[in-house]
């Protein structure tokens, strides 16, 4: 049930239905006091008429009042209780004179003093009917005063709001129902290409990642689809980039697994020599080592890939640690002839040490690695108004375009190079995690038989 509540389309009908019931109550109180207004005040405007009329039926002739009520005495003024009646008072609330459908039942409307502005009131007349009744003082030639009092009853009024309410009461609810149905199926239909966006987002599994919603649907739906595929797009990318690692992965362990595997068989086949277990066991233990190396970098890719590090932050004068690394390639570079040189500025800025350290490593190892003999290594540190910049520069084979595009996929060693030097091909793709774990980036400048030049960008922040 509470489903049914949160929904889209029971939201929609609520809200509707709430904004035109409010406007149904709002249009059904104005027309009332609208029409209220105009029928009071169509009676109204008969009694001042009324009383105009009076008025003029009225001389002061020697300073006595003279009535001449006769015109005044037809019609409904002259039937008993008729509903229409008039009384005239004078300055001290003395009756002068009442209409014959007064003074024939010797009835009377509630007699008010004189007044200076004209007063209209509702009231409860003869016989308990109500009645509009408006009061009037009038001074006249030689000083004398009256009041004139004329009524009129409301019944017909009444009525005429009574009905007129009757038909609210029937119309506005049916018209309520009615916008309500209309607004359910309307809701309905427009809410059919949510159903179908869902549906469709319902059929997307991992077996079926290459499959794109619809984008020509609503307008409102139009973004959530087109991201909604850019997102399938990156999914299906991230899937096959881990398919492709696993595919790796287990190939690239299975190797020294079966070299491990036959050693042990071929070592086993048949009695050997002391000398001969030795270098099997040294085999082995070379190949395990290997094979051990290869599973601490699966992990560590696999942890930046889940995010689960963390940076141990802290002052390093980078050009002082470049120094420090280059020592341990030392040997490395004496056996291969290459010189090296380290320039540009000293400067200290907030990393991770440890994994610096590893992408200094990694970078330079690589430099080292896929170097010609008698080449060299040169290391500039140069920073601009964000990054720490670090050049290392090698003399090695180089890369063309499409081997600089894939320098840091997992695994990829150039197949000129995958025979003749070693390593898991997993190093350019860790330093490329790390240096971005720093808010940094990392870029190749190579060409073919010239040399690689690796610039690692480091944010030059102080803490």
């Amino acid at each position: 049930m509470s489903s049914v509540f949160s929904s889209i389309k029971f939201k929609l009908i609520a809200y509707f239905l709430s904004a035109f019931l409010l406007v149904l109550l709002a249009l059904g109180i104005f027309l009332n006091d609208k029409l209220e207004t105009m029928v009071i005040g169509s009676v109204d405007s008969h009694l001042h008429s009324e009383v105009q009329l009076l008025t003029g039926l009225m001389k002061v002739e020697d300073g006595i009042l003279n009535m001449e009520l006769t015109e005044a005495e037809v019609g409904d003024y002259a039937l008993p209780l008729s509903g229409h009646y008039y009384q005239i008072l004078s300055s001290s609330g003395e009756v002068l004179g009442r209409s014959p459908s007064l003074y024939n039942v010797d009835a009377y409307l509630p007699i008010l003093g004189p007044g200076t502005v004209p007063a209209f009131e509702s009231i409860t007349g003869p016989r308990k009917l109500p009645l509009r009744m408006l009061s009037e003082t009038f001074d006249l030639p030689g000083g004398i005063k009256v009041v004139i009092q004329a009524s009129e009853s409301l019944e017909d009024s009444f009525e005429v709001l009574g009905l007129f309410r009757r038909t609210l009461w029937v119309l506005f609810p049916s018209l309520f129902v009615v916008s309500g149905l209309g607004m359910f199926i309307i809701v309905g239909w427009s809410l059919r290409s949510v159903k179908d966006f869902s549906r469709e987002i319902g059929e997307v599994t991992e077996k079926n990642l290459n499959k794109r919603i619809e984008e020509d649907t609503a307008s409102e739906l139009r973004p959530l689809a087109e991201n909604f595929n850019t997102m399938l797009t990156r999914l299906e990318s991230s899937f096959e980039k881990q398919k492709e690692f696993f595919s790796d992965a287990s190939h690239e362990l299975r190797t020294p697994a079966a070299i491990i595997r036959s050693t042990c068989d071929v070592t086993l086949n048949k009695p050997r020599s002391e000398d001969e277990y030795k270098e099997s066991l040294k085999s082995i233990a070379a190949t395990s080592k290997r094979l051990g190396n290869l599973i601490d970098r699966v992990l560590e890719v696999a942890r930046f890939d889940s995010k689960a590090y963390s940076l141990n932050l802290s002052m390093v004068n980078v050009k002082e640690l470049v120094g420090d690394v280059l020592k341990l390639f030392e040997p490395a570079f004496t056996v291969r002839g290459i010189s090296t040189s380290l320039e540009g500025v000293s400067r200290s800025i907030s990393v991770d040490r440890e994994k610096l350290t590893e992408i200094l490593t990694n970078v330079i190892d690589n430099a080292v690695k896929y170097n010609r003999e008698n080449g060299s290594v040169d290391i500039r540190i140069t920073e601009d108004d964000e990054y720490l910049i670090v050049s290392v520069i090698d003399t090695g084979m180089g890369m063309n375009e499409a081997e600089k595009e894939k320098a840091f996929e997992r695994f990829y060693r150039a197949d000129k190079s995958r025979e003749s030097t070693e390593g898991t091909g997993l190093g350019l793709s860790i330093v490329k995690a790390m240096v971005e774990a720093h808010s940094g980036r990392i870029e190749i400048e190579s060409e073919v038989g010239r040399g690689t030049t690796f610039k690692i960008f480091l944010p030059a922040r102080d803490r």
